[in-house]
Formats: structure tokens, C-alpha cells, sequence
């Protein structure tokens, strides 16, 4: 039986959440569609239904949902009981009068649901800010030389004693932790003029050991690896184009052409690649080749290392969902198995305790993966949604799917989801917004429905597929990390303010600027605890996030800040010239505390300020770049400051007095 907490709106079905049965035909043709989550009505004639003509955002209440464009959006009539085919109203060349009251709504068992109902207000989050916090303890960066140097990381593992990053480079890379005195510094030299395929490994105490390369002739990146439980091997899969050499072996992706004759420049199919990498020294142990089929590429994003040392491996060929397990000799295939063309691409996968493991992708019609499973299909036609599969690694056998959708998702794919498990349940985080919860042995959907500004959902389930929670998330997830006994870590990277609940947290505001956001999360009901920012006046462009046995979590990616903000560690030491330095990042979230500018709760030290959960000195500048701190003498009681905005730039003003917590004597704005 389905159970969530009752903080949630349950939706039963969807004539239980409000859906009312109208006539299966539209009052207008091609009036209204659904992009990226943004509702729109069509205010002028458009011959060809074209979403781009959109002028006006349609009523409260009655978020239109048609098109009779599939391409588009969904079908603006359902096909009739021995009738005709859906989609064969009239199109816009009637010229029909634009009525924002009638428009159409999802389509199910043969009839409209309209008008869909307004969704309640976030109860996730109360407040962003949290007087006990982490630290981020330290951050190794790439101090490459030169404009057109590039580094990113993209991939991250961690064992008892070390963190691993795989990414790519474009030149020479100097690893080093500038705040660790005397330490290490890792450097290699890429073989390839355009750069190559790096693994870089650092200890848990922040000090880089070295850094490995894999030469290629073209395009190579490494998007997922996983450690064995022992710490003595990685799994690593990506893909490549050109060439790329691991260990002893060249491989070969000969796609210069397409089927056609054309050239397919940068854009050939691409080939996937898995190896097993010694953790000693990086050796290729033994790697695999998954060469591309015809125009069609194929990629591996995610991998799993079993109790038993297999290797579990997902991706796709031809945007087609793919899933295996190698023996640990690399020799013996224990399965693989390549889904419907229903079932799109598996992003990520994690190990459980007991030999299963969890695999995310997504859905859109039907699709029969056997066992206990069998045959299920997407809630909301024309949608795809996230799934979650869960299998035997020994034989690929499923247990149980669930799938996470929403009436608002349409035909765009659910991206970015991911998952994590703890020794009893399992976490998945995507985009969509994923709001409603279907499992394969309940018949019934649950979930909360989010609004349309939400742009991503975090749900909890058992082990055993029995959905706890689902919270909202305010973008795509880009990684997220959970323990026994932790609570759950989610990051992405946001370029624009964020509400969470009365906080609005600003971004610093440049050129090209990215935040790196981690968020926090209860793991007993999904409420919301705090947000942290990592940023500057450039790029902090985020990737995944793991977790060590102590509960701290790693990111990586790239930042192009200097000085960049990772609460305690101010970044100054690189050139950021190119503002594409890799870097890897620990927050040590076992332990929270009073940030090191306050004296007591509610009480700052002199000369700080406390905006956004971080601490800045007197004269630091604040986000969005254009605030200075300018601290009390003495210790001063924390206020919600009420300040004049006038003279203000509008990015300062527009944070002032609203997702603040600071002491300060005045605002200082640069000219």
C-alpha cells in the first residue's frame, strides 16, 4: 500500500486530484502548449501552430496544455470510440478566435481532463538559511597557465582513504590544494594536441597523489565511476570518438561519415568504452569497447561495482536504454540486456546491501522488462518520465519499477536523474518536474503535485519500491550523495535567484556566472534544512557528488571565480584567466556548527557579515558582486536588515531584507 507523510497532497488517481472529464474535442486548435514547464497561449494566428508564437501567459487556474501538433505538444483531440485519429481537428488555418477559457488538458482512456488544477504552494521548504551548518574543509584545483588551458571535472568516487575525479583536459594540469602548506602538487602532460581523458586522485585530507592520463585523438570523456569495497579497483565508462588508448589497448571509432555520404564533422556517432583501473597506481587492468551502430552512437553514463567485484554498466545505443554486468575478469558477460525503444538512456546506477541494484532512466509509452515487472507504461501520455528500475545483478532479473511523473512534463525527457541508496532505501532525484509516483505492483499514484515553477522532484523509497516522500527540487539535479544514518545531498549549478521558502538566495552576477548550490535534506519527511553556496563573480559549473563513510560529500566540476566563496575556503591562488579550472571540493557534513562568524546563535562576531549561510569579511564583496561588507566594531545581535534601496543597483535591491541574515553599518555600492 502507498503511504506518505499527510505534509503531502496525496492525487490517488487523477480524477481523485480534481480532473474534470470534458468533451474530447479543443475549443481551439493549436491554442496553447506546454514548454519546459512555462504554460502559453497562442495570441495571434499561426499557420502552423508554432509554439514560438506565444505573447501572453494564459489564465490563473487554467494552465492550457494543447496543440494539435505532436511535434509540439499534446494532441488537441482524443481518438473516438471507433472514430477517427487523434489529432485530426482543424488546424489554425480556420483562423478560429483565440478562447483562453476552453483549452484542453491532458488526454486519457479517451477523453480531456480540463482545467488542471492549480497546484498548492512548496511545503519543502520553510527557510534556506540554518544557524548550524558544514565547512567545506578543503578544495583542490587545476592551476593550469593560460587562456586557452581547460580543465573539468565530471566524475567522482570515494574509497576509505582516497577521492577519485575523472574529466578531461585540454593541456597540462597542476593539482594542488593551495591552502595545504608543503603539500603534494599531482602534474601530467596530456599526449593529444586537443588534450585527454584524465583520473586524478587525491586523499580524503585534501592532498593530491597524481594524475593519469588516457590518450585520444579526438573526443574522449569519462561520465561515471564507481569503487570496489575494498578500495582496490574502478570502474570507469564514458565514451570517445577518434581513437582513445586505455592501458594496452588502442580502439578505434571509425565513424567519419554518416550512412549518407555526409560528413559528420564533430557530431559522428560516438563509441563507448569500460575499464577496470587498478586504485593502486591507475593501470588499465582490462577494459571493453562498445562500438557505435551505423549513425547511431553509443554511451555509457554510469556504473556499479558489486559485493562481489562485477561491474554493472548503463547507458544506451541509439538514445535506446542499455544495462549489463561483466564478470570481474572482464571476460565472462553475466547479462546485458537493451530495452525497448520506449526506454531511453540509464543515467545512473548504485549497488544495494543484499546484490540488487538500482538503475535510473526514463519512460515515454510502454515497455515490457519482464520478471516481476513486466509490462508497464508511462502515467501521462506523450510524457517522458522518470524510471526507476531495480534488478538482480546476477541475472537482470526486475524486482520493481517505479515511474516519477507529472501532467506538466509533455514530451520533454526527464534529465538528470539519479539515485542513491543507504542500506535501506533508495533516493532519486530528476527533472520534469517528476511530481507523481506510479510503482509497478501498485496500481495507485501518489506523490505531491508541485507547481510549475519546480523544475525537479527528490523522492525516497524502501528497498523494497515502497515510495516514503517526495520533495521538490527548484532545478535539474546534477548530483546527490546519501549514507545509513545521513541525510540526503543534492547540487546543481543556477545562474538565477532561488526561493526556498522565505529565502531567496541571489547568484553572484558576471559574464558567464554558475553557483554551485548543495542543498540538505531531512531524510525522515524530505523537508528542506539548508542551502549552501559555492561561487564568484564567474563559472562554477557542477558535476556529480559521492560521500565517504563519515557522511562528507565531494563535488567536481569546473570554476572560473577568483576569488571563488566555498564558505570557509576563499579561492585566490589560480589564474582564471580560461574560467575553466577543475575542481574538487569536500564539505564535511558529518559535523555541523555555528558558522566561525558568530559568537552564539544569533550573535555575529566583529567585522563580518552572514549573507547566504556564509561568513564575509569586512570589505569582501557579497553576491551578487556588487554589495560590500562592512562589519560592526564589536559583536553585534544578528538583524533583518530593512535597508534603503535607493541607489542600489536592481541585482542588490532585489535581495535586500528578504533572504538575509547580517550585521552591517552600511551597503557600499561600486561604481
Amino acid at each position: 500500500m502507498v503511504s506518505f507523510l499527510p505534509r503531502l497532497l496525496l492525487l490517488v488517481t487523477l480524477l481523485a486530484s480534481g480532473f474534470t472529464p470534458v468533451s474530447s474535442e479543443c475549443t481551439d486548435c493549436g491554442l496553447c502548449y506546454n514548454h519546459g514547464g512555462n504554460y502559453k497561449c497562442l495570441a495571434t494566428y499561426s499557420p502552423t501552430c508554432d509554439k514560438w508564437h506565444a505573447m501572453f501567459d494564459c489564465p490563473a487556474g487554467t494552465p492550457c496544455e494543447t496543440t494539435n501538433d505532436p511535434d509540439k505538444g499534446r494532441l488537441c483531440a482524443a481518438a473516438a470510440d471507433g472514430g477517427s485519429e487523434a489529432g485530426t481537428c482543424p488546424r489554425c488555418g480556420e483562423h478560429p478566435a483565440i478562447d483562453v477559457a476552453g483549452c484542453c488538458s491532458p488526454l486519457r482512456e479517451g477523453a480531456t481532463y480540463a482545467p488542471t488544477p492549480v497546484p498548492p504552494a512548496t511545503t519543502t521548504w520553510s527557510r534556506g538559511q540554518a544557524e548550524m551548518l558544514p565547512r567545506h574543509a578543503w578544495v583542490v584545483l587545476d592551476h593550469n597557465d593560460g587562456p586557452d588551458d581547460s580543465s573539468f571535472g565530471v566524475a567522482v568516487a570515494v574509497s576509505e582513504e582516497f577521492v577519485w575525479v575523472g574529466g578531461k583536459t585540454t593541456s597540462k594540469m597542476t593539482m594542488k590544494n593551495p591552502h595545504l602548506v608543503d603539500g603534494r602538487i599531482a602534474v601530467a602532460v596530456p599526449d593529444s594536441e586537443d588534450g585527454d581523458m584524465f583520473l586524478t586522485k587525491v586523499t580524503l585530507e585534501g592532498e593530491p597523489v597524481s594524475i593519469h592520463t588516457f590518450p585520444g585523438s579526438e573526443a574522449e570523456q569519462p561520465n561515471g565511476l564507481a569503487v570496489s569495497a575494498d578500495g582496490s579497483f574502478l570502474s570507469m565508462v564514458g565514451y570517445f570518438r577518434g581513437t582513445l588508448t586505455l592501458g594496452s589497448e588502442e580502439y578505434r571509432n571509425d565513424a567519419t561519415q554518416l550512412t549518407d555520404g555526409s560528413d559528420c564533422g564533430s557530431n559522428c556517432p560516438k563509441d563507448a568504452f569500460l575499464s577496470k583501473i587498478s586504485a593502486a597506481d591507475s593501470s588499465v587492468v582490462w577494459s571493453v569497447h562498445f562500438p557505435h551502430q551505423g549513425d547511431a552512437s553509443t554511451e555509457l553514463f554510469a556504473t556499479a561495482v558489486t559485493a562481489a567485484g562485477d561491474i554493472v554498466y548503463g547507458g544506451h545505443i541509439a538514445n535506446t536504454g542499455r544495462l549489463g554486468v561483466l564478470a570481474n575478469d572482464g571476460v565472462v558477460k553475466r547479462w546485458e540486456t537493451v530495452y525497448d525503444d520506449s526506454v531511453g538512456p540509464f543515467n545512473d546506477l548504485k549497488e544495494l546491501p543484499n546484490g540488487d541494484f538500482v538503475a535510473v532512466g526514463s519512460l515515454a509509452g510502454s515497455a515490457n522488462f519482464g520478471g516481476e515487472v513486466g509490462t508497464i507504461s508511462s502515467t501521462y501520455s506523450g510524457s517522458r518520465e522518470a524510471l526507476v528500475l531495480v534488478l538482480d545483478a546476477e541475472t537482470g532479473y526486475a524486482k520493481w519499477a517505479a515511474l516519477m511523473g507529472s501532467p506538466y512534463q509533455y514530451s520533454r525527457a526527464s534529465k538528470g536523474v539519479l539515485v542513491a541508496t543507504t542500506d535501506t532505501d533508495i533516493y532519486v532525484a530528476c527533472a520534469g518536474p517528476c511530481s507523481h509516483i506510479r510503482i509497478s505492483n501498485d496500481g495507485t499514484a501518489g506523490g505531491n503535485m508541485m507547481s510549475s515553477q519546480h523544475k525537479g522532484g527528490i523522492a525516497k523509497f524502501t528497498a523494497a519500491g515502497t515510495p516514503l516522500w517526495i520533495s521538490e527540487l527548484p532545478t535539474y539535479p546534477q548530483g546527490m550523495a546519501a549514507n545509513t544514518g545521513s541525510a540526503v545531498y543534492v547540487n546543481f549549478y543556477e545562474s538565477a535567484p532561488v526561493a526556498y521558502g522565505a529565502d531567496t538566495f541571489t547568484n553572484w552576477v558576471g559574464a558567464d556566472t554558475k553557483d554551485q548550490f548543495i542543498i540538505k535534506f531531512d531524510p525522515t519527511d524530505g523537508a528542506g534544512e539548508w542551502v549552501m553556496q559555492q561561487g564568484g563573480t564567474g563559472k562554477e559549473y557542477v558535476r556529480r557528488m559521492a560521500m565517504d563513510a563519515r557522511g562528507d560529500i565531494y563535488t567536481t566540476g569546473k570554476t572560473g571565480s577568483s576569488p571563488g566563496h566555498f564558505d570557509t575556503v576563499k579561492m585566490t591562488a589560480h589564474d582564471n584567466a580560461n574560467e575553466n579550472d577543475m575542481f574538487l571540493a569536500k564539505m564535511a557534513t558529518s559535523v555541523e556548527g555555528l558558522p566561525y562568524c558568530k559568537m552564539t546563535k544569533g550573535v555575529l562576531k566583529g567585522g563580518y557579515c552572514f549573507f547566504q549561510n556564509t561568513c564575509f569579511e569586512d570589505g569582501m564583496l557579497m553576491p551578487p558582486g556588487d554589495l560590500v561588507c562592512v562589519g560592526a566594531e564589536e559583536p553585534e545581535v544578528e538583524v533583518e536588515p530593512v535597508p534603503e534601496t535607493e541607489g542600489l543597483s536592481s541585482a542588490a535591491s532585489s535581495v535586500m531584507g528578504r533572504s538575509v541574515t547580517m550585521c552591517i553599518l552600511s551597503i557600499v555600492v561600486l561604481p
